[in-house]
């Protein structure tokens, strides 16, 4: 097992030990975990605790990492899940570790409230302690596992606020793009936490054949959509359970207990084409259509990143869709598996979200809330990409913490460096 965390919980420079980094060169190996800490060594926090005009200015989190757990199991299939959850979510990142066979790169966001500018708050460190406490017994429970599952590795992160009422704002696409940095392999699966992947989608991709197929399209502009679907009875018990099965399990669960992802908000995921895919065994293409946020399987040099003013609820992942096919991203839906949402209470941040949508109220008044921003965000997006000048935006500290990871440099065939 590699494992990285700072000696101890404060806000200075996390501490990476140098000489056990020279000894890991010298050995030939590369301890990932550490170099993934390294990135935060120098992150003062404290003196940019988040507001909640950070997030209407759209000035970036300080985020910190305090430990990082990365598996030592036999590789399995390589694709690599990439997600990101808060701390109340761990129980949907187990059900995804158990159906998938690969590894699963995570990032865990834990928000602290710290009206002290000067120092962590006892109350904010017994937090971490607690956290870091539950997720050593997850890993080594999933170290230990050997009737198969994924290959963790997971990044706990925390961002103070002087603010409490912004403690609403989950920094859901840097999180996203951090969880993505712990992604070795070629291709990556991009996932939400509460989405259950099939077992089909891990066996397809043990294939040779049928993983060769995916990564040539990969690699010449080609995502795999994976069908999503949600249960409105049956709890998370019956998600999980037809994560096992295949499309005949699926099949008849839309005769009971599932129905096709947001039916409420069909431009969401029509785009999959639901009736081709519960009768054929072939990929096929798709249209991209307004307001279309799929999960998928991609390249990882070839996926754009998320733009990381989206946070809080609302566009984050519609907003990298749209880029994506405005570069001419070519969709294509796997037939080979699919996708369950586990149920699970609803954020405050999307009650918050969705008070201020139907609320009547107009957009000048609403421009201080999570919605009121984010519908301006979009706005100036979708007019960027009519133009053809959208650039994802990324954080300083994000950019230059992958351009200092090894397996984040291309060689000159265009492939990630082998470490």
């Amino acid at each position: 097992m590699q494992a990285s965390n700072s000696p101890r919980i404060v806000l200075g420079p996390v501490v990476v030990t140098f000489l056990a980094l020279v000894l890991s060169l010298v050995a030939g190996t590369i301890d990932k975990a550490a170099l993934f800490m390294k990135c935060f060594e120098n992150q003062d926090c404290l003196a940019k605790r988040t507001v909640w005009e950070h997030f209407t200015e759209d000035i970036p989190s300080c985020l910190a990492t305090v430990r990082v757990w990365w598996s030592n199991k036999p590789p399995g299939i390589p694709v690599t899940l990439v997600t990101q959850l808060s701390a109340e979510r761990l129980d949907q990142l187990k059900a995804q570790c158990a159906t998938w066979q690969g590894p699963l790169a995570a990032a865990l966001y834990l928000p602290l409230h710290n009206p002290s500018e000067v120092e962590l708050s006892e109350a904010s460190q017994q937090r971490l302690q607690a956290l870091i406490a539950i997720v050593d017994e997850f890993f080594r429970h999933s170290e230990s596992s050997t009737g198969g599952g994924c290959q963790l590795r997971l990044a706990l992160m925390y961002e103070l606020f002087a603010d409490q009422h912004a403690l609403l704002l989950y920094p859901v696409n840097s999180l996203r793009n951090y969880a993505r940095l712990l992604a070795d392999t070629d291709l990556i699966a991009n996932i939400d936490v509460d989405m259950v992947p099939s077992l089909s989608i891990s066996n397809a991709l043990a294939d040779a054949k049928l993983f060769a197929e995916y990564v040539n399209g990969c690699h010449g502009g080609t995502v795999y959509v994976l069908p999503a679907f949600e249960t409105h009875c049956g709890g998370t018990s019956y998600a999980d359970s037809l994560a096992l099965g295949g499309k005949e399990a699926v099949a008849q669960g839309l005769k009971k207990c599932l129905h096709r992802m947001r039916p409420k908000a069909p431009f969401s995921h029509n785009s999959t084409n639901y009736e081709r895919w519960l009768t054929t065994e072939e990929m096929y293409s798709i249209t991209y259509g307004p307001l279309f946020e799929p999960w998928f399987i991609s390249w990882r040099w070839g996926t754009l990143w998320y733009d990381y003013r989206f946070r809080g609820y609302g566009k984050n992942k519609i907003v990298q869709a749209a880029a994506m096919n405005a570069t001419g991203t070519v969709w294509l839906v796997s037939p080979h598996g699919f996708l369950v949402h586990r149920p699970h209470t609803a954020s405050r941040v999307r009650k918050d979200f969705l008070r201020a949508k139907f609320s009547r109220k107009d957009m000048q008044s609403l421009r201080h809330t999570v919605y009121g921003h984010v519908e301006s965000l979009w706005e100036e997006t979708r007019a960027e990409l009519a133009r053809g000048s959208y650039v994802t935006r990324v954080e300083r500290s994000f950019q230059a913490c992958m351009e200092s990871l090894p397996w984040w440099q291309m060689s000159t065939n265009g492939s990630g460096t082998k470490t």
